[in-house]
């Protein structure tokens, strides 16, 4: 029998977090680019519309990250990107005229059921039931998706929703020191689910964006399969190569 979780928002983070998961976002999807000088701090201030203060706290961190370098008398630069994954790497979702957003989510639903037959079997003990997880996925606070996320019964007994941050990656390495390493998306259109509801854009049935994944870790294990949902005129699937 399904044990539902009430409605929850994750808990915020602090400004300057929030400040630098956008910008890392921003580096990661190419808006940055390696040895790119950003704007001075008085004018990426406004531009962000937050301190001056809070963006520098900001940046420190994403200079002990590895991920900017501040050149005294000259400004901060990107550096090489480090191969330490950000919990928000992994996210192609975009608003569509603006580029990268804070990933933020609001968890709708957390059930334990019996695992699906289409379903690959997840890495660990062998279990008959699975955790499912439905969210409303938003980007700098516009509702752009819904997210419909499994994985293994026997990682945990009781799950209620205030325990789910925004990065559910996040969360299996707090919670289970689970890292994953690689995912596989495939990419189409597909109803919006019967679930669906305001504020998300589109009703039951409508076209909507369709991403399935299945995610490991590094010892080729899966971890998680999910589907994602999203709104065509909100938000878009991106993926950048550079060399």
């Amino acid at each position: 029998m399904p044990s539902p979780a009430s409605v929850a928002s994750a808990p915020a983070l602090p400004v300057y977090r929030q400040v630098a998961e956008l910008l890392a976002r921003q580096i990661r999807a190419g808006y940055w680019h390696e040895g790119e000088r950003l704007p001075p701090e008085a004018e990426l201030a406004v531009t962000l519309q937050v301190a001056v203060g809070t963006l520098r706290k900001a940046l420190a961190l994403l200079a002990e990250q590895e991920l900017l370098e501040r050149v005294q008398g000259s400004g901060t630069y990107v550096k090489r990107v480090s191969r330490r994954r950000r919990l928000y790497e992994l996210l192609r979702l975009e608003l569509r005229h603006t580029g990268p957003g804070l990933p933020t989510a609001r968890v709708l639903d957390v059930a334990r059921l019996a695992r699906p037959a289409e379903l690959p079997a997840f890495g660990g003990p062998p279990c008959d039931e699975a955790w499912r997880v439905r969210r409303l996925r938003l980007l700098s606070g516009e509702p752009v998706a819904l997210e419909e996320i499994w994985f293994s019964g026997a990682r945990c007994d009781t799950l209620s929703a205030e325990e789910l941050g925004d990065s559910m990656y996040g969360f299996y390495q707090q919670r289970f020191q689970l890292w994953i390493a690689r995912v596989e998306d495939r990419l189409g259109a597909a109803p919006a689910p019967d679930w669906a509801a305001p504020p998300f854009g589109l009703r039951p049935g409508e076209s909507a964006g369709h991403i399935e994944r299945i995610a490991w870790t590094a010892g080729n294990a899966v971890a998680e399969c999910s589907q994602t949902w999203f709104d065509p005129a909100r938000c878009c699937y991106t993926s950048r190569l550079s060399q």
